[in-house]
C-alpha cells in the first residue's frame, strides 16, 4: 500500500459480531461490499448509515439506510461509534483518506474482511503453491513485449483462463506478462492476496495507471476542449479523443456504474468525465510507448471499453475471456449482433429444419407465455413471476396503453446501435417528454424483474420527473397487462420483443435489436420515424408475423449456437467454477476461496497438458469467428 502505511487487523464476520454486537456502526462503502456487509450483521448490529464519497445526496439510500460523505459522519458521530470499511476494490484509498483526516486504525475504524481478499486463509496459500508448481516453468520477466490480463481484487476463478491464455501468448511472443486494475482501481488499492496468485502464474506486476504531471497537464488540455462542448446525450455519443470515438463507452462506463444525473452539466458528471480522460489519456499513451502485443480482457465492455477500442486502433489482438471467448472489436458487444443475420441463417435450414422449428418454437412459446422458463437464463428466470396481481393495475378506460420496459442499468447498456445516443437515459427521457404531450395515452414503466437496487432508484427519480407514467408492481405478468388492455410495450433491444406479440402487445424498439432481421416487431430507424409511431399508435396496424417470430425463436434458442467456444466445459469440469456471483447466488453460494479448492482437486497433469495444447486453436476459432456465419448447434429433427 503506497502512501500512508497501515498495518491493520481484518476482521471476518463472527469478529465484526464479537467486537460490535448491539453497537451502532457506520460503514464506509455503498456499494455491493457495503449491501453484502449488512446483509450479513445488520440483525444483530445497528449500521446507522453509510459513507461514500460519490454516491452521498439527498434520499439517497442503501438497505433503507442513509448514504452520507465523510463531514457528515463528523457531524452525527456520537459516542466515537466506529467506521467498518467494506470496498475491497478501494479499500487502501480509504484507509489512507481516514488516516489523514486524523482517524486511527483499530480504534476509529476497521476493515471488514469476510472474504479473504486482503488477508489469506489457509485454501488461498495452498493455490498460489499450486499455480506456482504449474506455471513456474513458463517464466518470462526480461522481454520488452508485454500482454496485459484484467486484475481485480476478487477471489474468482478467472484465473484458471488468465493463466492458460496469457501464457500461452507470453510463449508465442516471448513476452512478460502485466496486470492492469479494472474499473480504474489504482495499484496501490490492490489485494496482495489476489496479487500472489497473479505472480503464481507469471505475472510480473501490475501496470500504475496514475497521470505523472506531464500527462495530467495533457488531460487537463483535452478536458477543457470537451467539457465546454459537453451538453446532451448526443455530445456525448461523439466524443472524440486522439482521433477514437469513445462516445458509446463512456456512455456505457457511467451507466454501470453512476446514478444517472438529468442535469448533464452536474459537478457530479464534470468529476466522471475529468476522471474518464483521465484513464483515456493513461492507457493511450501507455500502449503507444509500450510494446503491447496483445491484450486480454475480462468482459471488454464500459470501463474495459478504453483500453479496448484504444488496443484495436493501433492494430493490438485484444479478446473477452471472463463470460465468453471472443475476440473484441471497436464498441463490443459480446457476439448479440449475428442476431441480425437470423433471417439468413434461417434459409440456410433445410425445409425439414424449418418445419421442426416452427413447430418446436410454437409449442415452446406457449409454454413459455404460461410459465414455462426453460428458455431463459437461470438468474433471469429466478426473477420472473407469472402470478396475476388480484388487483387492477392498468387504469380501466379505452385510451391506448403503453408499457415501457427499461433494462437493467447494472449491465452493459450497449448491445446494438441506437437511436436515442446509445443511451438509455436519452430514450427513457424522450419518453417522458412524449407523456407529456400525450394525453389521449395512459403511460406505464414496468421495473425488469431482474432490476438491482441502483435501477429502482433510477426508476423512481424518473417517475418522479415524470409523474404523467405510472410505476407498476414488481413482478406484474404480460398476461395480466394484456388482459387489462395493454396495446404497446416499448423497449431500446430487450426481450420482451420475442415474449410479448405472441400474447398480442404490439412492441417498438428503439435501436437495433436480435428481432431486427424479422418483422414481428417494429423497428423505427431515427428519432424522427420513433415519434411519428409513438404520436400515431390509433393507427397502427397490428403485426401479426407469427410464423416469423417462430423463425426467430427456433434460431435463438435451438439452431444457432451461441457457444461457439464453450470456454465453461472446457477449463473446469465442476460447473460451480464457472458461475459469476448472480448465478451462484441462486444455488446459495458466494464467490470465496472454496473455489481454489474445488478446482484442485479436479485438476491432473494430463488435463493440463490437453488444456494447454488447445490454446492455439481456442484462439485461432476466436480470430476467425464472424456475425455472419451460421454456427449451427446439432440438431435432431425425427420425430
Amino acid at each position: 500500500m503506497k502512501g500512508t502505511q497501515i498495518t491493520m487487523k481484518f476482521l471476518d464476520c463472527n469478529e465484526c459480531k464479537q467486537l460490535f454486537y448491539q453497537k451502532e456502526i457506520f460503514v464506509f462503502g455503498a456499494g455491493v461490499d457495503g449491501e453484502k456487509l449488512y446483509s450479513k450483521l445488520a440483525d444483530i448490529i445497528t449500521i446507522n448509515a453509510f459513507i461514500d464519497n460519490k454516491r452521498y445526496g439527498d434520499g439517497n439510500l442503501l438497505c433503507g439506510k442513509e448514504i452520507i460523505n465523510l463531514e457528515q459522519f463528523r457531524q452525527r458521530r456520537t459516542s466515537k461509534q466506529p467506521i467498518v470499511v467494506a470496498s475491497y476494490r478501494f479499500m487502501a484509498d480509504i484507509c489512507n483518506q481516514l488516516v489523514e483526516e486524523g482517524f486511527v486504525p483499530d480504534k476509529d475504524f476497521f476493515i471488514w474482511d469476510d472474504m479473504y481478499i486482503h488477508h489469506q486463509d489457509a485454501i488461498t496459500s495452498r493455490y498460489i503453491t499450486f499455480m506456482s508448481n504449474i506455471w513456474r516453468d513458463k517464466k518470462r520477466e526480461t522481454t520488452d513485449r508485454i500482454i496485459l490480463v484484467p486484475f481485480d481484487s476478487r477471489h474468482d476463478q478467472n484465473s484458471v483462463q488468465y493463466a492458460y491464455c496469457s501464457n500461452y501468448l507470453a510463449e508465442k511472443y516471448d513476452a512478460s506478462i502485466f496486470g492492469y486494475c479494472r474499473y480504474g482501481a489504482s495499484a496501490k488499492n490492490a489485494s496482495k492476496v489476489v496479487f500472489d496468485i497473479y505472480k503464481a502464474f507469471n505475472v510480473v506486476g501490475l501496470v500504475d495507471s496514475a497521470l505523472n504531471a506531464d500527462l495530467q497537464k495533457e488531460s487537463d488540455i483535452i478536458f477543457d476542449n470537451i467539457w465546454r462542448n459537453l451538453y446532451t446525450w448526443e455530445d456525448w455519443k461523439n466524443i472524440t479523443i486522439y482521433g477514437i470515438c469513445f462516445g458509446t463507452t463512456v456512455i456505457t462506463d457511467f451507466l454501470r456504474t453512476e446514478l444517472p444525473d438529468y442535469n448533464l452539466r452536474s459537478e457530479r458528471i464534470c468529476t466522471f468525465i475529468k476522471k474518464t480522460i483521465d484513464t483515456i489519456v493513461f492507457w493511450y499513451r501507455y500502449i503507444e510507448k509500450h510494446n503491447v502485443v496483445t491484450v486480454l480482457l475480462a468482459d471488454a465492455v464500459c470501463w474495459e471499453g478504453y483500453i479496448r477500442d484504444i488496443a484495436i486502433t493501433k492494430g493490438i489482438p485484444t479478446y473477452a475471456l471472463e463470460y465468453i471467448m471472443q475476440k473484441a472489436y471497436l464498441n463490443f458487444h459480446n457476439r448479440h449482433d449475428a442476431a441480425l443475420h437470423f433471417k439468413d441463417m434461417w434459409n440456410q435450414l433445410s425445409v425439414k429444419e424449418q418445419e421442426y422449428g416452427i413447430k418446436w418454437a410454437k409449442e415452446r412459446i406457449e409454454k413459455r407465455i404460461s410459465g414455462d422458463l426453460q428458455d431463459v437464463n437461470e438468474f433471469v428466470a429466478a426473477h420472473l413471476i407469472f402470478d396475476d396481481k388480484k388487483q387492477q393495475v392498468l387504469d380501466q378506460d379505452n385510451k391506448i396503453k403503453i408499457i415501457i420496459c427499461p433494462h437493467i442499468f447494472e449491465e452493459n447498456s450497449y448491445q446494438f446501435e441506437q437511436i436515442f445516443d446509445n443511451s438509455y437515459m436519452s430514450w427513457l427521457c424522450h419518453l417522458g417528454e412524449l407523456s407529456e404531450k400525450t394525453p389521449n395515452y395512459h403511460w406505464y414503466l414496468k421495473p425488469h424483474p431482474c432490476g438491482r437496487r441502483r435501477d429502482f432508484i433510477i426508476m423512481a427519480n424518473f417517475i418522479e420527473r415524470y409523474p404523467k407514467i405510472k410505476m407498476l408492481p414488481p413482478g406484474v405478468s404480460a398476461v395480466q397487462l394484456k388482459k387489462e388492455g395493454a396495446n404497446f410495450a416499448l423497449t431500446v433491444c430487450g426481450t420482451i420483443g420475442h415474449e410479448y406479440p405472441a400474447l398480442g402487445i404490439q412492441v417498438i424498439n428503439a435501436g437495433q435489436n436480435p428481432h431486427s432481421a424479422f418483422h414481428f416487431t417494429w423497428n423505427p430507424a431515427t428519432k424522427e420515424e420513433y415519434d411519428k409511431l409513438i404520436m400515431n399508435l390509433d393507427n397502427l396496424e397490428p403485426k401479426n408475423n407469427l410464423d416469423e417470430l417462430y423463425q426467430f425463436y427456433s434460431m435463438n434458442y435451438l439452431f444457432y449456437d451461441w457457444e461457439y467456444i464453450p470456454y465453461k466445459s472446457i477449463f473446469y469440469q465442476n460447473p460451480f467454477l464457472s458461475m459469476c456471483k448472480e448465478e451462484l447466488m441462486l444455488y446459495g453460494k458466494e464467490l470465496g476461496t472454496w473455489k481454489y479448492e474445488e478446482y484442485m482437486k479436479e485438476w491432473t497433469p494430463q488435463r493440463h497438458k490437453e488444456l494447454y495444447r488447445k490454446m492455439e486453436c481456442l484462439f485461432q476459432k476466436m480470430d476467425e469467428w464472424e456475425e455472419t456465419i451460421f454456427y449451427k448447434r446439432q440438431v435432431s429433427v425425427e420425430n
